[in-house]
């Protein structure tokens, strides 16, 4: 098969993953079942408990676009090229590197990735609520154990904000059941059903 005629297959092979991508989630079998602010919920039927990506009044986002460039200037061909963006939720699992925590449940990885850490709650920094002393320290334990450092995630779902709803663990220890033990912050019980030691 001649680089042409392999061309053209590959890219008929993307257009097919593309068209999947596009219109395959219609697919998908609906559920019932309401979700919480997270976007969870327990399938009782099957008895599991599963994430969607948003919450159900926003719209859905998709893990990954694919875009295809012609004639880019890297290519001097003219050929095609697939550029594959991969949003943060495609990678439920891995290690991150936090550059910061802005306060005592919400860092920043030094992609600029931000994260709402899952199942917890800490004294708020401004607002209405806010409790500057135990924020401040909350925050400042944190970011003594996380700052800098590569860290495990595991990437639940994705909150109101945009950030990311995640578990972080350094060395097997998980983040926040250790801020929670260590007196920290406090389990979040209205969205604690995606951590099991929360229970």
């Amino acid at each position: 098969m001649n680089n042409k005629n392999a061309t053209r297959l590959f890219l008929s092979f993307l257009t097919g993953i593309v068209l999947v991508g596009a219109f395959g989630e219609s697919a998908v079998k609906a559920h019932g079942g309401r979700l919480n602010a997270s976007g969870c919920h327990n399938n009782k039927k099957l008895g599991t408990y599963h994430c969607h990506q948003s919450a159900p009044s926003q719209p859905q986002k998709k893990d990954s676009n694919i875009r295809i460039e012609r004639g880019s200037s890297e290519n001097k061909n003219g050929n095609s090229r697939m550029i594959m963006e991969v949003s943060p939720l495609s990678k439920k699992s891995g290690t991150v590197v936090i550059d910061s925590c802005y306060d005592g449940d919400t860092c920043t990885t030094t992609e600029g990735e931000k994260i709402r850490l899952a199942c917890i709650d800490t004294p708020e920094l401004r607002g209405s609520r806010a409790d500057p002393i135990p924020a401040k320290e909350a925050r400042d334990f944190l970011n003594d154990l996380v700052a800098g450092r590569r860290v495990s995630i595991r990437r639940i779902t994705t909150d109101r904000y945009g950030r990311t709803v995640a578990e972080l663990s350094i060395d097997g220890i998980n983040v926040q059941q250790f801020m929670v033990i260590n007196g920290w912050a406090s389990i979040y019980e209205r969205y604690a059903d995606p951590c099991p030691w929360a229970q």
